[in-house]
């Protein structure tokens, strides 16, 4: 974790996203990063090989799928959102790190030293760590429990900082993040007796010196040294926020629950753990157009410019509906990995991952509905410069849809654009054919369930709403809309 910084891991998620959806990619990965400058040139066998050395942080952090259990490389939804610019660097390892959790669909193998516990307590040794953490009642997020020890330190008015032989003693025996106040309790006794904290769970020390260091890179944490860590300024400044945030992510809901133990079992890990809902989104930063300087260092490739909107301007009211093409919707990536890699080199340089993972995230909600309406018998079609899709079923309903990538922090903007769009491209359809559509906006998140935007979409502005995330899919109708059996 060592050398982590916004620049080395944005480049080094770059490097891979020419070869999303192959395999056998890691001669061709290490040779671009090289090229690139992004690593040192390490050497195994006399044999570059830096994506096999440092790949494992990318799954780590949910940006990419465990190369170990999914040989096929595939970026996740947060890598996207992180190329994109929707999340900055310190913004994704805060959420991470307080999202990340015990058991996890990541770290499955049975250490030695762990092993040689077990065959000494007697116990019968299962196939993963994933199922003896399950079985030994754990379920812990160890960032979120070192967060939530500092709010409590702070707010009993002792220093906000741990040290790490005190986390080794009174945290390491946490299972579950409810024992906080047992770790807070101890941690508040030792300082008011003094004395030396007796050494234990020693085997956890250089891994909890690369949590610090992680948690570090965070707006919620300060680690001046591998020995202490402590509340940042930003932290103390947002109390409230961090409290309510700290006390979403302990809720029950947010935790991976594993329900099988086989690589399609932890496979779900990467699929929760590298989507961030909107829920989990409300540490992203509010304050990012008074801060230049922190948007400079966090946001490599600059914040999200809305490449989607993007529209050339229309000569007239007519739509230029053309069938759509899902062979290119359900590409992974736009880059030809047969490619020499100077043109690959040339291609990143002119930033093309950016506008490739902002379109890519669009472009995959619009081929999920056209292969659903397709399945019900529609016509779909688009338009580049105006509707994202047209759908035609065979009983003569029309409905127009427009796509919205979101997050917590532009949910509201967004909304407001595509109902203008919704409304105008209407409009022209029905002025140039003479026919009524159905309008409806598609957001890829997930809204809480006392939002109000879906009744104001749909009662009061009579426009539908389309909810669609991994794994969940809700719709919102307008009473009057002809075509609603068909999405709601």
């Amino acid at each position: 974790m060592a050398g982590l910084n916004p620049e080395t891991l944005y480049n080094f998620l770059k490097c891979a996203v020419p070869f999303e959806g192959t395999r056998n990619y890691a001669e061709k990965i290490t040779e671009l990063m090289i090229k690139s400058n992004v690593l040192t040139n390490n050497l195994r066998n006399e044999k570059a090989d830096a994506w096999r050395d440092y790949q494992q942080l990318l799954a780590e952090l949910g940006l990419i799928y465990s190369t170990l259990i999914h040989k096929t490389l595939t970026l996740t939804e947060l890598a996207h959102m992180f190329l994109a610019g929707e999340i900055g660097f310190s913004e994704l390892i805060g959420i991470q790190a307080l999202r990340y959790q015990y058991p996890n669909g990541q770290k499955s193998t049975i250490q030695a030293r762990l092993s040689r516990q077990l065959s000494d307590a007697q116990v019968k040794r299962p196939k993963t760590l994933t199922e003896l953490q399950s079985a030994s009642g754990v379920l812990l997020k160890p960032g979120l429990l070192v967060l939530k020890v500092l709010i409590e330190l702070l707010e009993s008015h002792h220093q906000p900082a741990l040290s790490i032989s005190e986390c080794l003693a009174f945290l390491i025996p946490c299972k579950v993040n409810a024992e906080w106040d047992m770790a807070v309790s101890e941690v508040i006794s030792h300082r008011r007796t003094g004395g030396e904290i007796s050494e234990v769970n020693e085997h956890s020390r250089r891994n909890l010196q690369d949590w610090f260091k992680l948690l570090g890179a965070s707006d919620f944490f300060v680690a001046n040294d591998d020995e202490h860590i402590a509340l940042s300024s930003f932290a103390i400044e947002n109390m409230d926020l961090v409290r309510s945030y700290c006390a979403s992510q302990e809720d029950l809901s947010t935790f991976w629950i594993p329900t099988s133990f086989d690589i399609s079992g932890r496979l779900t890990w990467f699929d929760r753990f590298g989507h961030l809902p909107l829920d989990a989104q409300g540490a992203l930063r509010r304050d990012l157009d008074a801060q230049p300087k922190y948007v400079e260092q966090n946001y490599v490739a600059g914040l999200d410019d809305d490449v989607e909107e993007e529209v050339r301007p229309s000569g007239g009211l007519a739509m230029n509906l053309s069938p759509i093409d899902l062979d290119y919707l359900e590409r992974e990536t736009t880059f030809q990995s047969s490619q020499d890699v100077e043109t690959l080199l040339a291609n990143i340089r002119r930033g093309f991952q950016k506008r490739h993972a902002k379109t890519l995230l669009h472009d995959r909600v619009v081929k999920s509905l056209a292969e659903r309406f397709i399945a019900q018998g529609a016509t779909v079609e688009s338009d580049p410069d105006s509707i994202d899709l047209f759908a035609l079923w065979p009983t003569g309903e029309t409905a127009i849809f427009e796509v919205k990538t979101v997050t917590q922090r532009n949910l509201q903007q967004r909304m407001r654009t595509a109902i203008g769009q919704v409304a105008e491209y209407a409009y022209r359809r029905k002025c140039s054919t003479g026919s009524l559509s159905d309008s409806v906006i598609v957001v890829n998140a997930e809204l809480d369930q006392n939002a109000w935007q879906p009744a104001f979409l749909s009662e009061y502005l009579k426009i539908g709403l389309i909810c669609t995330a991994p794994k969940s899919y809700s719709a919102f109708a307008p009473q009057q809309a002809r075509s609603k059996a068909y999405w709601s």
